[in-house]
């Protein structure tokens, strides 16, 4: 049996695989939906079966506190939001800091909405994100950690 997460999780893989020109390694890593790119950059799936926005996300303490450790050892951890078939924005540490900060509660949410023919609007309990996320954010972001670190 095929798991709706699979379905979510590919098109975050099929999406990186078409985007980043040299392809990526890819590691799963112990909780649910966390992975590690290139052995080097944390990632971590949310996805919302949804078809129209806005798309609601779920973060339990122990997701937030695995988003913290991974950005304290690699530096950096990706959230990649699949917003069903409509697109997957996707913001670093420091963006999802801004709208759920380092209080953690037992469980908290972030919401996304996407006005027809715009960018992504991401809040959270905390707070809104200033600016708005593309479509191609998790092929950017990932392009520009990969070419820093080949780059140091």
């Amino acid at each position: 049996m095929i798991r709706d997460y699979d379905f979510y999780y590919g098109s975050v893989f099929s999406r990186l695989s078409a985007e980043i020109p040299s392809g990526f390694k890819l590691n799963k890593l112990e909780m649910q939906g966390f992975y590690l790119l290139n052995d080097n950059i944390p990632l971590y799936i949310k996805y919302s079966r949804s078809r129209k926005g806005p798309w609601v996300f779920n973060f339990h303490r122990d997701h937030q506190e695995c988003i913290r450790m991974l950005t304290g050892h690699y530096g950096e951890c990706l959230v990649a939001f699949v917003c069903d078939s409509d697109g997957i924005p996707t913001v670093n540490y420091g963006q999802l800091s801004n709208v759920l900060d380092d209080k953690f509660h037992e469980q908290e949410a972030v919401s996304i909405r996407r006005k027809l023919n715009e960018m992504y609007s991401i809040s959270g309990k905390d707070g809104v994100l200033s600016s708005k996320i593309s479509r191609d954010s998790l092929a950017v972001l990932t392009r520009s950690l990969n070419s820093s670190d080949t780059n140091n």
